[in-house]
């Protein structure tokens, strides 16, 4: 299916117009100020990743980039490539905010997530019982996550992530060691189901006399992907088990023009905010920006992320363009073809301009590292001069259909004005 087609898109309208009807059947009356601030490790709930911040921070049931460590492990065996994050928010009061994370794939074993999380607050007046001004001072809480995802089978995967954080107040430092642990559960292709709990083993600093626990929070997600994953949107409700409220959150993305994948538009909502985002990809790079609406101040939260390697669907013909009757008379299509799951099947198909198929070629286990295509028909008459597409459609072991990105491919056998026929012919 197409997101071209008006019959598509009107689909994809409605499916998001019905989740977001869903979502307020759940919502209080959002007031978009507080949040978790002034409990223990409330630093720890601020968000990972411009992404999902844009998103509402609603991404426990989706988790599928390298910010899953902090979110939900148990999505971070979900990863399709090795991902960095970097990313940096403004906070009120010249306070900032920092994320560093990585994700890495362990082929048939798991995935293996890091995030360091940063909050700085600027300096602040001191004051003793007198109201006497002193020494200025500093607050400063750190997070370093250490996290692994894995799967069970293949529709449910499970993930730890242990916590070590540390806050320094004026003179005083204390460290505190916890664990959280998700699960990601996939009962259809397109449905995922995740469950975190954060705090599962709580941290407990003791700047002074009295230690502080951080409290558990648990909450429970609905992701769901449609149109080869233009379309992701992800319902959460999340509960403080300190708390009596139960906090829901709202969150889509869409790519909404089919020849620029690379572009995304979000927007979501929590109890505290209301968000919008962008994000532009390139080459591997993702450059990600969110808003943050609030009653008393406008949020700013950038992200860079950077992915590469892991698992990999492509098709790269060579050369781009050849004739049938020429000097290249064939295109080498070279694959590759790493997934998570051992392929059971594989299908690669060539496509005319107008989306008729004109070649086929399948067979079981793993495809071959190339095939050659010589641009013939079955008579081994040359095909027409133009423009083709190629698609590899892989089944893995665990039923799942894989689809790569389409590649461009040109015959032309025409001579163009100014060329010798001696130049096309051996």
């Amino acid at each position: 299916m197409r997101l071209s087609k008006n019959g598509a898109w009107s689909t994809c309208i409605f499916l998001a117009v019905s989740w977001i009807f869903a979502g307020a059947a759940l919502w209080p009356r959002p007031a978009l100020a507080g949040g978790d601030a002034g409990q223990p490790g409330a630093f720890l709930t601020y968000g990972a990743g411009a992404r999902a911040i844009g998103m509402g921070r609603a991404f426990v049931g989706l988790a599928d980039d390298a910010t899953a460590v902090y979110w939900n492990p148990g999505g971070l065996s979900g990863l399709r490539q090795n991902q960095a994050v970097l990313q940096y928010i403004t906070l009120i009061d010249g306070n900032s905010y920092q994320y560093l994370g990585y994700g890495h794939i362990l082929p048939y074993i798991g995935t293996v997530g890091v995030g360091v999380v940063m909050l700085n607050q600027g300096e602040a007046e001191g004051r003793n019982t007198l109201n006497e001004v002193t020494d200025s001072f500093t607050n400063q809480e750190l997070g370093i996550l250490l996290g692994f995802g894995s799967d069970i089978t293949p529709q449910l995967s499970a993930g730890g992530t242990i916590k070590i954080v540390n806050q320094s107040l004026m003179n005083l430092s204390a460290t505190g060691f916890g664990i959280d642990v998700g699960l990601m559960y996939r009962p259809l292709p397109l449905l995922n189901l995740g469950l975190s709990f954060q705090n599962l083993l709580a941290p407990s600093i003791k700047l002074a006399e009295t230690a502080e626990t951080y409290p558990m929070n648990m909450t429970f997600g609905v992701g769901a992907k449609f149109y080869d994953d233009r379309l992701k949107l992800d319902l959460d409700v999340a509960k403080n088990l300190e708390q009596d409220a139960i906090k829901p959150r709202f969150g889509l993305e869409v790519m909404p023009i089919p020849s620029m994948q690379e572009l995304a538009f979000r927007g979501g909502i929590d109890s505290a905010e209301i968000h919008a985002g962008v994000g532009y990809a390139y080459q591997g790079f993702q450059l990600d920006y969110a808003l943050g609406f609030q009653t008393v101040d406008i949020m700013h939260k950038v992200a860079l992320s950077y992915s590469f390697g892991g698992f990999v669907l492509e098709v790269n013909p060579e050369p781009t363009t050849f004739s049938p009757v020429g000097i290249n008379r064939v295109s080498i299509l070279n694959i590759k073809s790493q997934t998570k799951f051992q392929i059971r099947v594989w299908t690669l198909e060539i496509v005319n301009e107008s989306g008729a198929l004109v070649r086929k070629y399948t067979g079981e286990g793993s495809p071959p590292h190339h095939i050659v295509w010589d641009g013939l028909l079955d008579n081994m008459t040359p095909m027409p001069d133009g423009n083709y597409q190629v698609l590899l459609v892989v089944e893995d072991a665990s039923g799942a259909t894989r689809k790569s990105a389409e590649s461009a491919v040109s015959i032309q056998s025409i001579l163009p004005l100014g060329v010798s026929p001696v130049e096309m012919l051996e």
